[in-house]
């Protein structure tokens, strides 16, 4: 038996469910004038032609016969039947034909007969590997669109088939109308943000990227996602939002849930920040995203422009491993989508696979294939592909007829596919090198079936994958898979995110037209030890990174986030009161009290007036008067600053800068660390310096042990600017400081402090320990100085111990207290009823 990796359930949201809608309807075939049919009729492609030269007796035997797909009938939205009018426009008025053009009846879906099929939109990478560990989840559960207009059908038509697809797939369908649809996905995902994540920065006459229009039907179709999870959400449920098309959900969830667990996954690469700057609503969907509890990339270089992103424009503490925020901490992590190895294997056995390999070398016997199968976009580099093979045959005369490019070209939206102009570059090409016999590139731009696309992938000397910006192109990993046993080289652009694992590949800029055509001279001229060692370390990689690996990891990530402490919002913890303190007291013999003390003891931001500072006096002096009681505060002020304020009580402990230093009560200062790094201190300082001279009211702090830069914040019209010359003085302190030292910068509020990794408050709460051996700790800090602390402290099981937070934001206490004020009642009404029932 299997054993679960969870026993909750799964809920995968994704743009297209894997399932869609076929109706049972007769739909008039599409008019094609008779100028239209003449002229696809004119070109056959070599395929076409090398079948017709061999005289094959059976149509059926042609190599690549072009069996469509199965059509399914599905009704037409508004914008695809004004769109099929405008494209036959111009051809009806050159023919002679009377007959007009038959539009579908979109009345004719309204109420018609329907059955579940599978549906070929959407991620197929990614339900190929759910399924592929659908044993090993209790329940799944998918959340999506059908990939088809639903305008035309009736009310009870469409809840017949939520009711269907909810009962007998596990499915929620979220059926939005077709204008915020086509706005959704034709407009602002491919012609706006799909744009811009592959870095493609073009003009924009429509104003897709306003925050009108396109952006507001992708904010609607998210919040239809959104609404449709938490209305079927379980306690418990395990959420997993997939890709750019649904970028608002995490958000939109956690505001109606925010215990929910969630996880975002992106399939395509992420830009660097100054690409995502340029979105208007760059702000709105980091956020969103972020309030996700996991987010996941394809590489590290995906994950590493997310964080510098988030630093830039969000101005949040970034490390390499998540973002802490108030409410919860955001772990981001490097997941590769791989393919099921024994699912492709499997289908590689059957008998159609056989069939066309066999057809294909007795096609090109003698000859080299070289195979690539991309969607005809701008991004996939087709042109600079067939670009770099004109090169190679130029500078390579020796294989002009040796060598046959076949390419496979996907359609996708008209709107990239005008951008891919590569019919010159085929006519030119062919035109140039070709006789009788021959034709060096054979352009298909129509898809094949996957048992044609297998036998390709077997019967080629070399694949050649050269997209401009790519995710994981899993192309690539079923090309090593059909290799197996003879060894061929795989070409791949060091711009797709399966570069950073294939180290054994034929790595090319495909912008080097020259170098990609000395590429494949290279493959093709490989000897057979070299080409199976690359094979071998090609296949040990898509071995470690499998389909059933990239699921069970994100799902197992999700998991653990569910037990940890760390994510609970504060304000659903429980609210610490003198009551728990005095019952904890009663039943201890020594009791340590451990206190923060700026946005603990005193509010941050100004100094302590007289009043606020007696109080303060007051309570810590009661609290020292017990001999049972040792009480520290540990600050990150400096000694001068602490002694001030505090020193005039004798029996409290003082720790200065965040634990470098310790007074005992009645002692004197002493330095807890030695042999610490301080090298990096003028190079902070000529950065922070920088940043002063071209920031109103910014001020340098230099401490023993840390260097602050201090400004204001507040309204006003020099407050944006100020906010952004922060968030480029902490960016320009990881980049350079962070990544060379041992240090790491502590943002404030109106602060960033840089200190050693070294220096913390763990290590002062450990030495304070030793000295005092209490049975019972009470520690109370804000910021994320103290959450070490409190991590240290939960971890010593023979103590009783009680950690609070101030204020709302996530943490490791397991208490919370709204704010000084209620800091200072607690420790009040704690006190006096404390020393009365002592007495």
């Amino acid at each position: 038996m299997v054993a679960l990796l969870t026993e909750k359930r799964v809920v995968v949201a994704s743009l297209f469910l894997p399932y869609t809608v076929d109706f049972q309807v007769q739909v008039k075939k599409k008019f094609i004038p008779d100028s239209k049919k003449k002229q696809d009729d004119t070109v056959p492609n070599l395929i076409q032609s090398l079948a017709q030269h061999k005289q094959k007796t059976t149509p059926s035997d042609d190599l690549f016969d072009f069996k469509e797909p199965e059509h399914l009938v599905q009704p037409l939205s508004k914008q695809q039947r004004e769109e099929e009018l405008r494209k036959l426009a111009p051809l009806l008025s050159v023919t002679t034909q009377s007959r007009r053009p038959s539009l579908e009846n979109v009345q004719v879906f309204a109420d018609a007969p329907w059955r579940v099929k599978p549906c070929s939109s959407g991620n197929i990478g990614l339900n190929n590997t759910l399924y592929s560990i659908r044993e090993q989840l209790d329940e799944l559960v998918w959340v999506g669109t059908l990939g088809m207009p639903t305008d035309p059908l009736s009310e009870r038509t469409m809840e017949a088939i939520r009711s269907t697809f909810e009962r007998e797939y596990n499915a929620y369908p979220v059926m939005t109308s077709d204008n915020v649809f086509d706005g959704h996905y034709n407009q602002y995902c491919k012609q706006v943000l799909w744009s811009y994540f592959h870095y493609v920065v073009q003009e924009d006459p429509r104003n897709m990227m306003s925050q009108d229009g396109p952006w507001k039907a992708y904010k609607q179709l998210n919040q239809a996602f959104a609404d449709t999870i938490v209305k079927n959400y379980k306690e418990g449920d395990i959420i997993w939002v997939n890709d750019y098309h649904l970028m608002l959900v995490p958000g939109m969830i956690r505001e109606k849930i925010p215990s929910a667990v969630i996880g975002f996954f992106l399939h395509i690469p992420f830009p660097s920040s100054e690409l995502f700057r340029c979105l208007p609503p760059r702000k709105q969907l980091l956020e969103a995203m972020l309030q996700a509890d996991v987010i996941g990339f394809q590489t590290y270089s995906f994950a590493r422009h997310f964080l510098q992103t988030c630093a830039r424009i969000l101005s949040v503490d970034a490390t390499p491993s998540g973002i802490q925020l108030d409410t919860h901490y955001c772990s981001v992590g490097i997941y590769p989508i791989g393919i099921d190895i024994s699912a492709l294997s499997k289908k590689m056995t059957d008998p159609d696979v056989t069939q066309w390999v066999t057809k294909l070398r007795e096609k090109y016997a003698g000859k080299k294939l070289i195979v690539a199968r991309d969607k005809l976009d701008y991004i996939k580099g087709v042109r600079q592909k067939l670009l770099a093979f004109e090169q190679f045959l130029i500078r390579h005369p020796e294989w002009r007829g040796e060598v046959v490019l076949i390419q496979i070209a996907l359609s996708t939206a008209e709107g990239n596919e005008l951008r891919a102009h590569i019919s010159d570059v085929v006519s030119r090409v062919n035109s140039k090198f070709s006789n009788i016999s021959y034709q060096p590139i054979v352009f298909l731009h129509q898809d094949i079936s996957f048992a044609q696309y297998l036998a390709l992938l077997t019967c080629a000397d070399a694949c050649l994958l050269t997209p401009l910006r790519d995710g994981m192109n899993l192309t690539s990993h079923e090309y090593i898979v059909c290799q197996r046993g003879t060894y061929n080289p795989l070409i791949l652009s060091e711009f797709t995110g399966t570069y950073g694992s294939f180290g054994a590949s034929i790595r090319v800029n495909p912008w080097d037209y020259r170098q990609v055509g000395d590429a494949i001279h290279e493959a093709l001229s490989m000897d057979i030890d070299e080409k199976t060692d690359r094979w071998k370390e090609l296949y040990k990689s898509i071995e470690t990174n499998s389909a059933q690996h990239f699921a069970r990891n994100i799902i197992s990530r999700l998991c653990k986030v569910q037990n940890t402490p760390g994510r609970r919002f504060s304000i659903k913890m429980p609210l610490l009161d003198s009551d728990t303190v005095i019952e904890a007291c009663k039943t201890s013999k020594k009791r340590l009290f451990l206190f923060d003390y700026g946005g603990t003891l005193i509010p941050h931001g100004k100094p302590p007036g007289s009043k606020d500072l007696d109080r303060i006096l007051t309570i810590l002096t009661k609290l020292t008067s017990d001999p049972n009681n040792s009480v520290y505060v540990i600050s990150g002020r400096t000694k001068i600053n602490i002694d001030q304020d505090l020193g005039c009580i004798s029996r409290l402990g003082l720790s200065a800068e965040n634990g470098y230093y310790i007074k005992s009560p009645g002692d004197k200062w002493q330095q807890v660390y030695d042999n610490v790094d301080f090298s990096w201190k003028p190079t902070v300082k000529e950065i922070f310096q920088y940043y002063t001279e071209r920031t109103p009211g910014a001020y340098v702090e230099t401490k023993d042990t840390s260097i602050v830069w201090h400004y204001r914040s507040s309204e006003g019209k020099a407050s944006q600017y100020v906010s952004w010359q922060a968030a480029e003085c902490q960016n320009h302190i990881a980049d350079s400081v962070n990544k060379n030292f041992a240090v790491h910068a502590v943002a404030g509020n109106t602060t960033i402090e840089v200190i050693p990794h070294d220096i913390n408050k763990s290590s002062i709460a450990n030495r304070i320990l030793q000295e005092t051996t209490p049975d019972f700790v009470l520690s109370i800090g804000d910021d994320r100085s103290d959450e070490d602390m409190f991590s240290f402290l939960h971890k010593q099981k023979t103590l009783k111990v009680v950690t609070c937070t101030v204020g709302t934001r996530s943490t490791e206490a397991n208490y919370f207290i709204p704010n000084v004020d209620a800091v200072l009642d607690m420790l009040e009404k704690s006190t006096s009823q404390k020393v009365s029932s002592s007495n």
